[in-house]
């Protein structure tokens, strides 16, 4: 079975509640944190998340459906990246950086 892992860049925001974005981003990051299955790293910009293919994405699908009936309109920027030779990418990408400093 070949590795079908990725790791996801992930901005969600809504554009109904003014300035101040960390509220709903608050409510994004809990959701995230339910789902076992998926790692997740908090960043200032966004979420990375790692994870099986169908999971990252079927998670990105569930914050969807959970928040588009609330928010008149929402922001969703998605970047994946998939490397099959390669397993968590996460910790390996911030090492690799960190050991070139």
């Amino acid at each position: 079975m070949s590795n079908k892992n990725v790791i996801c860049e992930l901005v969600m925001v809504t554009y109904d509640i003014g300035p101040g974005l960390s509220p709903f981003v608050a409510k994004v990051i809990k959701e995230i944190q339910k789902e076992k299955q998926v790692k997740h790293l908090l960043t200032p910009m966004g979420s990375v998340l790692e994870g099986h293919w169908k999971d990252v994405l079927a998670l990105v699908d569930k914050l969807f459906q959970k928040f588009s009936p609330e928010y008149e309109r929402l922001g969703i920027t998605l970047k994946i990246d998939y490397r099959r030779s390669k397993q968590n990418r996460i910790a390996g990408k911030i090492k690799s950086v960190e050991e070139k400093l």
